[in-house]
């Protein structure tokens, strides 16, 4: 359910402006997944948030 999530979410950016697609992924896939709560909350909205922003960075200086 959450490759799910992801490749629905990474869609439905694709409709964003380049520099906006990232938060909007990240928000429609947190926002998709507590329809699921009982089976996918794992950690708080803006913990998820914070944690995210943070691998992507992490990547972007890796390249």
């Amino acid at each position: 359910m959450r490759y799910y999530l992801a490749i629905d979410a990474c869609f439905d950016a694709l409709t964003t402006s380049p520099e906006d697609q990232l938060e909007q992924r990240l928000q429609k896939w947190y926002h998709s997944a507590e329809q699921y709560a009982r089976q996918l909350h794992e950690v708080e909205r803006d913990d998820y948030l914070d944690m995210k922003r943070r691998e992507y960075q992490r990547q972007q200086v890796a390249q």
